[in-house]
């Protein structure tokens, strides 16, 4: 049997931005789907950072304390080794942000989190297991039979980080 899912945007890839952009678009009232090919979060990632911008994004959006809840380290300086010494790289705790820190959590954590807070929204979905093709998408058109109908769709792919493999790099568009 098949279903016919109809959405205001889907959003294709949940990785950081695609699921904060899902969160953002559902706290604003759009009716949105996020996609993901897989069936989980649990994956080795490029990074677990969470930069002291995107912690004050979540502060401005009422998540911060939620967040700093989780299990986490922060590091408010970065320092390397030169020979026999230490040289120090960064120092976050001069930045006008709430948080003087880099925090560093497990990504499949930091997804999961941004689920939680955007399921809070009616009209936030996240469909795992529903891989995409790499096809341009029109506007109330479905790619694949477990993807939605949607009047816009968003590519959320990582295609600005070097040595990404995703097919779908390329085909970046929006269609409203």
């Amino acid at each position: 049997m098949t279903t016919t899912l109809q959405t205001g945007c889907c959003i294709v890839g949940a990785g950081p931005a695609g699921m904060m952009l899902g969160f953002l678009l559902a706290r604003s009232g759009v009716e949105v789907m996020v996609l993901e090919k897989h069936a989980d979060f649990l994956r080795d990632f490029r990074g677990d950072t969470i930069h002291p911008s995107t912690l004050e994004l979540m502060y401005e959006l009422g998540i911060l304390d939620e967040f700093l809840k989780r299990p986490h380290q922060e590091a408010r300086e970065l320092a390397g080794q030169v020979g026999n010494e230490t040289v120090k790289i960064g120092d976050f705790t001069h930045l006008p942000t709430h948080c003087k820190f880099l925090a560093f959590m497990p990504q499949w954590d930091f997804l999961n989190f941004l689920v939680e807070q955007a399921k809070r929204y009616p009209g936030f979905q996240v469909t795992m297991q529903a891989e995409v093709s790499p096809s341009e998408p029109m506007a109330g058109s479905r790619l694949c039979a477990n993807a939605p109908v949607c009047r816009c769709w968003i590519w959320a792919h990582p295609w600005m980080c070097s040595g990404c493999e995703s097919a779908a790099a390329p085909e970046i568009r929006v269609r409203a």
